[in-house]
């Protein structure tokens, strides 16, 4: 699909975004993704609303920042040991990231893991579309402990957001598994999302987690930030009320 700068501009001209973007960009490395889909220099920020406007007139159509939050993001480096980057980090969220390319079963999933974290006396999460095919759901570094066994909680990325993620993933695997038979049956859902049926049915039935790939992070990663537009559909990766995602 040609990419119509005129709307990327647009966009990214208004106060509005650039002050939104500003806000969630702050302590993180933030990175400019181009038309093609590939990602400029790291590490990068944006401090400045005119930063916003700099980076689109070079070509950046999508900002995509650092699920964790840093001291001082520009002193990142490739090749940090665990401790450098445990020192230089100050946070990170819980972020969720449902892979399937199916919006009916997003949205379903989705509802699952809101589902879930409420079971657990979890309520400061958020949820905003991605701009392409589902939704991310996010909880703040405030939420956790700053201490998780005697170590800090801001020093146990990834390791913990990996067990946080695994844990939900047996919590609902059987509430999800149900959730996208009610959408349709085994053998459309393959063909929706072109895998075999074998690939998504074992002796046990529906397997939910061979449709819906749950992200594992690594150190560094990044995700498209609220109020960017998605690099390939233009589409805005927008924050919404959870009540509203059946109509979305």
């Amino acid at each position: 699909m040609a990419i119509d700068f005129t709307r990327v501009w647009n966009w990214y001209s208004r106060e509005s975004v650039q002050k939104a973007l500003l806000e969630v960009a702050k302590n993180r490395e933030v990175v400019s993704v181009f038309k093609e889909g590939n990602f400029g220099k790291r590490p990068d920020v944006i401090n400045y609303q005119g930063d916003v406007l700099q980076a689109v007139a070079n070509g950046t159509v999508s900002f995509h920042g650092s699920v964790e939050r840093w001291h001082q993001p520009m002193k990142l480096d490739v090749g940090m040991t665990k401790a450098d980057l445990d020192n230089l980090r100050s946070g990170w969220e819980i972020l969720i990231d449902p892979d399937v390319s199916d919006f009916e079963i997003a949205k379903a999933t989705t509802k699952q893991v809101v589902s879930a974290l409420k079971d657990h006396g979890v309520n400061s999460w958020s949820v905003k579309f991605s701009g392409g095919k589902g939704f991310h759901i996010g909880v703040p570094f405030e939420a956790l402990p700053e201490k998780i066994n005697l170590q800090e909680s801001r020093t146990l990325y990834p390791d913990l957001l990996q067990k946080i993620i695994w844990y939900l993933k047996w919590y609902m695997k059987e509430q999800l598994k149900e959730a996208i038979l009610e959408i349709d049956t085994p053998n459309n859902i393959s063909q929706k999302i072109g895998k075999p049926l074998n690939t998504i049915v074992n002796s046990e039935g529906l397997d939910p987690f061979q449709i819906v790939n749950m992200d594992i992070f690594s150190s560094r990663h990044l995700f498209r930030l609220p109020y960017s537009l998605h690099e390939k559909s233009l589409l805005v990766s927008l924050p919404i009320k959870f009540q509203n995602i059946d109509s979305f």
